[in-house]
């Protein structure tokens, strides 16, 4: 079983094979014994995967898909931990990544993987930039959903000595020349950080937030042409803290930035809602989504509508029960459909969604009886 990071499982958006598994268990159980629960939980997890694959395909296939699933569950280690995992299972490849927010246990049996917990936690958690302006050095991280790394540590250059006038007495002007010369070091050792990590966010549109004293950050912005350049940053000096305290600082702010976000992509769909440009009409948004016509999705991450999805057509089957046969949450489907087709998707706690509708959808164009078509522009 390969151990993959949040981003490496969003990446099965694109995955083809069938039939797919996936597997959801939440790890923060209140048992005592939280190691027996934990396993108890995923022997019923696979059980319940067992019986979606039993009723649908012939003998060979289940014990080719079956049986290393069960020898590979067999090997996970569990125990208690905020969040939960996810387990992805065809016949080429079995994988686990650790999630942080896994709300209840689910199996689901498809032609694709289930994946709409996992672009969940890609987007509650974005990737962004974090510039740490130190006393001596500069150092720039990428945050992802699967942790900090360093990508650039820059030097700054030392000041140059100062020389100190023989006249004692005039001590206004030895005063405003070490401050002239300060300013003048710290402007130049800001233009060569500009210069050297230009080529790292070129082409980039994720944001960029500062860390630092508040004479290092402006010193910065004057210089800085990246566009995605974040007001405010973490004010004060952060030579003493390390990766793991800068990014927890950074988090308050940029979950609210994140969170916004998230809010614009609801009010531009009541815009469009007003404009005859969208629709939370499930059919509707199938026959879209396989033309290529949605801009943007909104899906509601703890809902699901069990069926089977044709992505040419864009025609639907709803279930009344996932355990009728292997079926998808025709809302992941619908939200994997979008992405291939260059939309946008963005998954929400249902409460968060508009009107309480468990999908919604922002066109691209609308279809009119005489074929004209308007594009809605943000």
């Amino acid at each position: 079983m390969k151990t993959m990071t949040v981003n490496e499982a969003a990446k099965l958006v694109k995955a083809k094979s069938a039939p797919a598994i996936s597997l959801y268990l939440a790890t923060d159980v209140a048992d005592k014994d939280s190691a027996t629960k934990l396993r108890l939980n995923l022997h019923r997890l696979y059980k319940r995967a067992e019986a979606l694959i039993v009723r649908t395909y012939d003998l060979k296939t289940r014990e080719r898909l079956l049986q290393p699933l069960k020898k590979a569950l067999s090997m996970v280690g569990l125990r208690r931990a905020k969040g939960g995992i996810g387990i992805y299972h065809n016949e080429h490849f079995t994988g686990i990544v650790k999630l942080p927010t896994v709300t209840s246990d689910l199996a689901v049996a498809a032609d694709s993987f289930h994946v709409k917990p996992v672009l969940r936690c890609v987007q509650s958690r974005r990737n962004y930039y974090l510039l740490a302006l130190r006393k001596k050095h500069a150092d720039l991280f990428l945050v992802t959903a699967d942790g900090t790394n360093l990508v650039e540590r820059m030097a700054f250059k030392r000041p140059q000595d100062q020389q100190l006038p023989t006249d004692r007495s005039n001590k206004h002007g030895l005063v405003d020349g070490i401050r002239i010369r300060r300013a003048k070091d710290l402007n130049e050792n800001m233009e060569q950080l500009n210069r050297q990590l230009e080529s790292h966010w070129h082409g980039e549109r994720i944001p960029l937030m500062l860390a630092g004293p508040h004479h290092q950050q402006q010193s910065f912005r004057d210089v800085c042409s990246y566009t995605n350049l974040l007001e405010p940053g973490i004010a004060g000096y952060v030579d003493d803290l390390d990766t793991d305290a800068l990014t927890n600082l950074s988090l308050n702010t940029m979950e609210y930035y994140f969170e916004e976000l998230d809010n614009r992509s609801v009010v531009a769909f009541r815009r469009a809602e007003a404009s005859g440009l969208a629709t939370t009409n499930l059919e509707e948004i199938a026959k879209a989504a396989a033309r290529g016509q949605i801009q943007s999705l909104l899906v509601a991450e703890d809902r699901q509508v069990w069926g089977h999805l044709d992505r040419e057509t864009g025609s639907i089957e709803v279930l009344d029960q996932s355990g009728q046969t292997t079926a998808d949450d025709l809302l992941d489907d619908l939200a994997e459909l979008t992405l291939n087709k260059g939309g946008v998707v963005t998954v929400l706690p249902s409460i968060r969604m508009p009107k309480n509708h468990l999908i919604a959808a922002v066109l691209r164009w609308s279809d009119t009886p005489r074929g004209h078509f308007c594009v809605l522009k943000f």
